[in-house]
């Protein structure tokens, strides 16, 4: 956590000079922590600092810097320092940071770069945002299938220093395509004339740059890799999504579709609460709660229409919050559950009727419960006197709790429904859900609730 405390001292340190204490300040501290200490200060100031210790750990500090601190320092005139740290930092790492700076910049930082690295970071900024291809790694290693065990240790040794993971060793062929991959144990243990392919396992995991990021961390996941190669469309290696990325996107996504399902609209934000501004906050939320807020103006009309029922009987109206509470929470409980098996590829468009029968039957146990409890609260804490003559308090009874009954019904299945039909038209389930439930849901059991009323009870 930051703390604003802290920041005083430091620069009291970095003007009297203290380089000892700093440096025992950035070398005890775990990186990340210390990057959030760092993110308080300015750019000239981080740079002073950070320059005290290794290369290695400067680059550590850097990278767990936020995006716009990181944006602010390579935006500086320190070319020697902003060289090290490119160079040095992983390659996903640095294609994001490429992909957040201004075309200038990224034109001026290209020049102080090799040649390779300049073309490895064009190539990973190039794909798609949101693909498998814009969040890989080219920090891997490789062994041919032909390489002898000794000679393929003795190139790993060389090339481990370099590179993001070598606890899995991907295998290809002379065309450069993925055919296996072997443990760097399994290796270690072979014996030294045996060829990598008689010790790799062919049956390898993989996804392509095209597929959507998403799918690369489900993979990871599921199989419980430490990284996850990627290929092109022949099926050549292009680059690997490593163990703690797939985490971070799983996060995120998550994040996102927590969002989406409280009608909060936009990407997820990489800072935290209190540092995101609240122009910030209103312009994600803005939308669909104006947008609900005009469509349930139709609610009020409807309301309106059947104000003569609730002229004759006014005691129907204490009773409308509670069917449009039941009604919201039991929608929100089948479309959650329907969106996490849509998201976890257990359901598709094709098991809609199953969905609606497996809900059916659910919010038939719950209607019956909670028409129940209805039921008996009006029967037993109504006062008679408050009913007109023509009406008795058992056809009123009757009437709520049938209407509680038909609303949870009418909820749950639509709940369970809306995500399944929006996947079918190509739509985010998680951002149509929510909106159409809340809407459709309160439009609908009002309609149920009166139009019972009256034909029951004849107002």
């Amino acid at each position: 956590m930051k703390n604003p405390i802290l920041v005083p001292e430091l620069r009291d340190l970095l003007h009297r000079k203290k380089v000892g204490i700093l440096k025992s300040f950035l070398e005890d501290g775990h990186p990340k922590e210390t990057a959030e200490y760092l993110a308080l200060l300015n750019p000239d100031e981080i740079w002073r600092i950070i320059n005290l210790v290794n290369k290695e750990l400067r680059v550590e500090i850097f990278s767990y810097l936020d995006m716009d601190v990181q944006v602010e320092m390579v935006s500086g005139t320190r070319k020697k320092n902003i060289t090290e740290l490119l160079m040095g930092m992983g390659h996903d790492d640095r294609a994001d940071l490429f992909q957040h700076l201004e075309k200038d910049l990224v034109d001026r930082l290209l020049v102080l770069l090799p040649l390779s690295e300049r073309s490895d970071i064009v190539k990973l900024t190039s794909y798609k945002e949101h693909t498998a291809g814009a969040i890989m790694t080219t920090d891997f290693a490789t062994l041919n299938e032909n390489d002898i065990v000794e000679k393929a240790i003795a190139k790993i040794r060389r090339e481990a220093p370099s590179k993001e993971t070598i606890y899995y060793i991907y295998v290809i062929n002379d065309e450069g395509k993925l055919i296996g991959f072997v443990s760097l144990r399994k290796l270690i243990i072979s014996r030294p004339k045996k060829k990598v392919r008689d010790i790799m396992k062919r049956d390898v995991k993989f996804a392509y740059i095209s597929n959507d990021r998403e799918i690369a961390a489900r993979i990871i996941e599921e199989y419980d890799l430490l990284a996850l190669p990627i290929v092109d469309e022949h099926e050549k290696l292009a680059g690997i999504v490593t163990y703690d990325d797939a985490m971070d996107i799983l996060k995120e996504e998550q994040t996102e579709d927590l969002e989406k399902l409280m009608a909060i609209s936009g990407g997820v934000e990489n800072k935290t609460y209190l540092d995101v501004s609240f122009f910030t906050h209103f312009k994600k939320r803005a939308f669909w709660v104006i947008a609900l807020g005009i469509v349930g103006i139709l609610t009020a009309f409807i309301i309106e229409f059947f104000s003569g029922a609730i002229e004759a009987l006014i005691v129907l109206t204490f009773y409308m919050p509670l069917l449009n509470a039941a009604g919201g929470n039991t929608g929100s409980q089948s479309a959650t559950v329907v969106l996490r098996a849509l998201t976890l590829n257990e359901l598709n468009f094709k098991d809609i009727f199953k969905v609606i029968k497996k809900e059916f039957y659910v919010s038939l146990f719950l209607s019956l419960c909670l028409g129940a409890i209805v039921f008996s609260r009006v029967m037993l804490l109504t006062n008679p006197s408050s009913i007109p003559e023509e009406f008795t308090l058992i056809s009123i009874a009757m009437v709520i709790s049938f209407s509680l009954a038909l609303q949870v019904l009418w909820a749950t299945i639509f709940g369970g429904v809306i995500p399944i039909i929006a996947t079918r038209f190509k739509l985010d389930p998680a951002v149509v859900s929510s909106p159409l439930l809340a809407t459709f849901v309160d439009m609908g059991g009002v309609i149920i609730y009166f139009s019972v009323a009256k034909l029951v009870l004849g107002i």
